[in-house]
């Protein structure tokens, strides 16, 4: 099986309700077979560069979390994917073992 990164999108400063969660949370179970790492959320990313890292504004970068998923192929990650309760989409990356 392959590992793949799931990052998920939101609207800038979207606060989920309980019963958003509560969705989440079934979805995560619904998914339980395939879960390597269920992740948490992100928040105040910043952008590191050799000058001064720099804060990135939520609506250049809209990831509000991540996942890592086990999946035979990048078919079956983005199977999973469409069953994902995110209202704004997420972003499906294969994790390429070193």
């Amino acid at each position: 099986m392959k590992k793949f990164i799931f990052l998920y999108n939101s609207e800038p400063n979207a606060v989920p309700s309980d019963s958003d969660m509560d969705v989440w949370m079934q979805w995560f179970d619904s998914i339980k077979e395939s879960i390597v790492e269920m992740g948490n959320p992100l928040t105040d990313g910043m952008l590191v560069t050799s000058g001064p890292a720099t804060k990135i504004a939520p609506k250049m970068n809209p990831i509000s979390g991540y996942s890592v998923i086990k999946a035979k192929d990048m078919e079956g990650a983005i199977t999973i994917a469409k069953t994902c309760p995110s209202q704004t989409g997420l972003q499906v990356y294969e994790a390429i073992e070193m």
